[in-house]
């Protein structure tokens, strides 16, 4: 993206809405996605990290990382201006065959990538929106995936939708 488009995409204004009640829907937020996996850290008066490590297994290759949620706000005359920022840190050990038969592993090494496509924080403001009560309607996984597929956004979801380890839950399902 374009440094005007990140910027139209990380960042909201809420009117009417407190940073109490937003960091409360943000944690809520990331505890459907994966809140067995999911920390939180408070480093300033305004502002949250959320903290996702993950793993997969296979049967020869390993990944694993960590997603990470950097959130700040500001209180205005009418309630907050928000920016949202996700990055994805990840290695892999993979089996490989070696020579006369043996094997050995090979090892891809970590990297930290800051999310720079729309689709995940779409999906975060659609979300947060729901919480908040600025809207009617709970995306899943599964309506990003569709809209992915038909070209109504671009970009990487793995940060709230990681396939093979990702709860999903409904907001009604928290209770």
């Amino acid at each position: 993206m374009s440094r005007d488009e990140f910027i139209n995409t990380t960042q909201r204004s809420y009117e009417g809405v407190t940073e109490r009640e937003f960091y409360q829907a943000a944690e809520r937020l990331f505890t459907l996605s994966d809140g067995d996996d999911t920390t939180f850290a408070y480093p300033g008066e305004h502002s949250m990290v959320a903290q996702r490590n993950w793993m997969i297994y296979l049967v020869l290759s390993f990944t694993q990382g960590t997603h990470t949620w950097q959130i700040a706000t500001e209180p205005t005359d009418t309630g907050l201006d928000a920016t949202v920022y996700a990055s994805i840190q990840s290695g892999a050990v993979h089996g490989m065959i070696g020579g006369r038969g043996g094997a050995s592993t090979s090892t891809i090494p970590t990297m930290q990538n800051i999310v720079n496509t729309p689709a995940v924080y779409e999906l975060f403001w659609s979300r947060m929106d729901y919480l908040l009560g600025k809207s009617e309607s709970w995306p899943t996984c599964d309506d990003w995936k569709a809209k992915l597929r038909q070209g109504e956004t671009y970009g990487l979801i793995e940060p709230l939708c990681l396939a093979a380890n990702t709860d999903d839950l409904l907001p009604e399902e928290l209770r």
